[in-house]
């Protein structure tokens, strides 16, 4: 009887690429489950940027094959007391830090999941770090979940996973206030904003040092060296400058606020830089 071929692992991490540590997480997948897909969605999440990392998540579900094992490794409180889980939740499959990193999966799925903190030994390494739990704990849970085994094989049930309480942009009126919730390596810089909150109304975008009347389709409709604001591919507003980066510019970083007025027709407040 041919077995089936493991389901492919995502991972995403704010490791980085500089030391061994993917590398190991592959290997400890892959020594498991040879034949194992492996995707890599990013190691390039802000250093324990838990909220970070969700966002990146979200942003790439919909590019990804499901069912999937998304592996995902964003671990400030590694070695403490917080939970290492595995499990289904919705359509995937999860093994990561129970941290709130699960968030993007967990908000569509509602209860729809079914979690278990990795505690079994044939679902760990046998010389577990306290440093290191994405090789130790993570990507071998992530192999097993690959090769089909049923999570509860993993240890007992985890009921309350945690989520993230993430305060979306705020609204006053014709105001709104988004914050920057990534920064890409081209120095684009990724707001919360979403397009369904404004629409195709005209917009006038204060950022640090920038005033930017209206939303450009594509960086190419400035010249080289113009700052910009438009619609990124995860479907929120980003600020960019044409062959540029945003961030060196500007100097504004993850957290920083960006304020969005909703221009009216008659409303000649508006000014460009």
């Amino acid at each position: 009887m041919t077995r089936p071929s493991p389901l492919p692992v995502a991972l995403l991490t704010d490791f980085g690429l500089g030391d061994w540590f993917v590398g190991a997480m592959k290997g400890e997948i892959l020594r498991r489950a040879p034949q194992t897909p492996i995707l890599d969605l990013t190691h390039g999440v802000p250093a324990g940027s838990i909220e970070a990392g969700a966002f990146a998540l979200a942003a790439a579900l919909g590019s990804l094959p499901c069912p999937a094992v998304l592996c995902c490794v964003v671990d400030p409180g590694v070695g403490s007391a917080r939970r290492a889980i595995c499990g289904r939740i919705g359509r995937w499959l999860y093994s990561g830090p129970d941290n709130g990193l699960a968030t993007p999966l967990l908000e569509p799925a509602g209860t729809d999941f079914e979690l278990f903190e990795i505690t079994q030994p044939d679902w760990r390494n046998p010389h577990l770090s306290r440093t290191f739990h994405g090789r130790d704990l993570f990507a071998p849970a992530a192999a097993r979940l690959a090769l089909g085994r049923p999570p509860q094989e993993a240890g007992p049930p985890v009921t309350d996973p945690v989520r993230l309480v993430v305060p979306p942009p705020r609204r006053d009126g014709a105001l709104i206030v988004a914050r920057i919730v990534w920064v890409d390596h081209f120095g684009n810089l990724i707001t919360n904003l979403p397009r369904e909150l404004t629409g195709d109304d005209s917009l006038m975008i204060e950022a640090g040092p920038w005033r930017l009347d209206g939303v450009s389709a594509t960086f190419a409709d400035v010249p080289p060296g113009q700052p910009l604001a438009c619609w990124g591919s995860a479907g929120t507003l980003e600020l960019a400058i044409c062959l540029g980066s945003a961030a060196a510019a500007t100097g504004l970083k993850l957290g920083d606020p960006v304020r969005v007025r909703i221009v009216q027709a008659d409303d000649n407040s508006a000014t460009s830089n």
